[in-house]
Formats: C-alpha cells, structure tokens, sequence
C-alpha cells in the first residue's frame, strides 16, 4: 500500500512538474496571449463586465493595447474609405465620411478615453471608473461638445496629399501597408493615443480608490518596454509622414513631441488625482490623439499639397 502511495505521489508530481502543463508550458502561451488580448479589449472597449478584475491575465493585458490601436487605426481607415466612397465629398471637404469616422470614434473605440476625460474635467477623475459613473452635468455636457467640435474640425483638416514625386521603395515593397496620405493619420492616431495609456500607467503610482485590474496592468508593463514601443511608434511615424528622406527630421519632430506632451499630462494628471485611475488613463489616452493630430497637421502642409 505504501509502495502504491508513493507511485501515485510521484505520478501527481511528474504531472505539476511535467512539460506538458499548461503553467510552463510554452505550447500554453497562445492561450495566455489570447486571454490578454481579450481582457485588454474589455479595458479600451465600453464592455461591461465586473467578473474580468479577477482574471489572471490582466498583468499581460497591458502589452497588448498598442496592438489593439494598430487594428482601431486599420478599422479607421477602412470606415472612413467607405464613408467616403458612399457619400462623397462637398468642395474637398469630406464633412459626413468625418462625421461616420467620428461616431466610431466617440460612440465605442475612443469611448473610454473620452468618458476618462469627462471624468477628469468633472473632478471626478480620482474615483474608479469601474464605478458607476455621475450624473451628466451642464459642465460635462459643454466639455462633451467641445471636444467632439475639436476633433471634427482636427480631422476634417487631413490634407488630401497630392504626390510630387515618384513612386519610392516604400510603394514598391509596403504596397498595401503604405496607404495614401489621408489614410495615414488615421492609422497612427489611435496608435499614438494607446500608446499614451501605455505611458500613464508607468507614470507615478496606481491610486488607492483605482482598480485591480488597472493596478494588475500597471505591474505587468516596464518602463523600458513602453518606450521600446514608443521607439517602434516614431519609426511608423517616420515612415507615414515623411513625403521624402529630407522630411524624415519632421517624422522624428512629431514622435518627440507626443513623447513630451504625454508625460507632461500623465504626470500633472497623476498628481492631481492622486495616483493614476482609469479616468486618467484614458484621459491621457484622448490627449495623446489630439497631440499627435495637433502636431502632423502643421508637419503635413509642409510635406503635401492640399
């Protein structure tokens, strides 16, 4: 009986330890990258779901919010060519393809970043956004309009972006990765904007009233790492927005000063509410869009035509 116990207790060890669980085994990681990724869509997307803060896989959510602003920006560009192709344009102004793009923008993908930039506004932003939100205030409402002005007219000013040179290697060997220049924004602006949720996280501390889940994040990510993204974001940049390798200096002008402007708020931000929140992140989040939309359009006149 003895010998059978200790057969059965080997067997049970030789099982924990073996290869084959999925605890350590590499054949497991799909289905860990998988959960994160999922998990890092609740976070961005206005999903509902209180039983996702005890999941296990949030410490590896985090790196997976600039590959889900890759996919918003390729969804933002398909959207809007076929706003575009279906309504038209009035005198070069593409009003209701922008007005299409925008509802996308601020009715779910961005969503979270605008409700976490009311909430800041609203001096609300130090409380878990988890929570039920407050009732919508006159000051609120005015933010609300305000912001969704600004953006409008932000990407109703995309040049269009006549070629004046000929086709280079990035035509040749990108093809369908290298759009045309109205595209390219839309692409690199939710890029740069969960990148800069990817900052705030490593700026300052997670706050005592903020959430596991954001706490969980903000351990799984690194400081090294977020800026290894942010060196993979300038390169995409640079290759978007330089018309030619004379205006690639222009490429490097826009990531830095993303960069700058970033932190500067995801600091100011942190201070204010006592630590980050999920307010603050998004909050940051919708910053870095506009940023990076404020500084590519004065680079864009210099590079194309209008």
């Amino acid at each position: 009986m003895m010998a059978t116990l200790g057969r059965h207790n080997l067997a049970e060890s030789m099982t924990k330890s073996s290869p084959m669980n999925g605890a350590s085994d590499p054949a497991g990681l799909p289905a860990r990258w998988t959960r994160a990724a999922l998990l890092a869509a609740r976070f961005l997307f206005p999903v509902t779901d209180r039983s996702a803060c005890e999941e296990t896989g949030w410490p590896m959510a985090g790196r997976w919010l600039l590959v889900w602003g890759i996919i918003i920006g390729a969804a933002y560009a398909l959207v809007f060519r076929g706003a575009w192709r279906w309504f038209g344009e009035y005198n070069r102004l593409r009003l209701a393809p922008v007005a299409v793009l925008l509802a996308l923008d601020l009715g779910w993908c961005g969503r979270r970043l605008l409700l976490g930039a009311l909430r800041v506004l609203g001096n609300d932003g130090h409380t878990d956004e988890v929570a039920p939100p407050a009732p919508a205030s006159p000051q609120g409402t005015l933010a609300l309009v305000l912001i969704a002005i600004f953006k409008y007219a932000l990407l109703l000013s995309l040049p269009f972006g006549a070629r004046l040179q000929p086709a280079d290697w990035r035509d040749v060997y990108l093809g369908f990765f290298y759009p045309e220049v109205i595209y390219r924004p839309l692409i690199l602006m939710p890029i740069w904007g969960r990148w800069a949720i990817m900052l705030a996280l490593r700026i300052g501390r997670v706050a005592p009233t903020g959430s596991q889940r954001l706490r969980l994040m903000a351990g799984g990510l690194s400081l090294s790492a977020v800026m290894l993204w942010w060196l993979g974001c300038s390169v995409l940049t640079m290759l978007y927005c330089s018309g030619a390798g004379e205006h690639l200096a222009r490429g490097v002008f826009i990531a830095v000063a993303v960069l700058l402007v970033c932190y500067l708020v995801s600091f100011a931000l942190a201070r204010r509410c006592g630590g980050q929140t999920e307010a603050t992140v998004g909050a940051a989040g919708l910053v870095g869009e506009l940023a990076f939309l404020m500084f590519y359009l004065p680079v864009a006149r210099a590079i194309y035509w209008y």
